[in-house]
């Protein structure tokens, strides 16, 4: 009777040479990689790519929106910025603004904004000033830029001339 037994079907399979992955196990296997790939991307390029390239684009963000204040209250917005104090402020001729989401004083410093602990305002110059005033019509009474260093990562902040265009530029 032992004779008789049949073989399971893998064996069977197996010598003849059908041995192959489901395709649910492909899947399971792809997910895998994919969350691994997801936590070490960032170890590989860096956490300090990664601040410097936020910093910079927070800056260029708020350089808009104190451009767009101007336009809106018709009258002048200014950033200030203070590269030993690695901050920088938008204020008006009332003072400092009131942040329109965190609804404190707007000012940004990043000694004590987290996520933000490797970066530094490397310099700041418009015109030979450390800030930048945009009138009515959004226009900066100077163009300049504002360098962000995080570890060896530099990211270039610009305010162009006439039209205010702000962008960022990394090296």
């Amino acid at each position: 009777m032992l004779g008789n037994v049949p073989k399971n079907s893998f064996s069977r399979d197996f010598q003849k040479g059908r041995c192959a992955f489901t395709l649910v196990e492909i899947i399971v296997t792809l997910v895998i990689l994919a969350i691994v790939a997801a936590m070490t991307v960032p170890y590989v390029t860096g956490a300090a790519s990664i601040q410097a390239s936020s910093a910079a684009r927070l800056i260029m963000s708020d350089l808009e929106y104190a451009q767009s204040q101007a336009i809106t209250t018709q009258s002048p917005v200014s950033v200030t910025f203070s590269v030993s104090g690695n901050s920088y402020t938008v204020s008006n001729a009332s003072g400092t603004l009131i942040h329109p989401i965190s609804k404190q004083a707007y000012v940004v410093d990043f000694d004590t904004l987290g996520g933000f602990e490797n970066v530094s305002v490397s310099s700041a110059d418009f015109g030979g000033a450390l800030d930048v005033t945009f009138d009515a019509l959004g226009a900066p009474d100077n163009n300049g830029t504002v360098t962000i260093v995080a570890g060896s990562h530099t990211y270039t902040v610009t305010v162009a001339p006439v039209s205010g265009r702000v962008t960022v530029a990394g090296q």
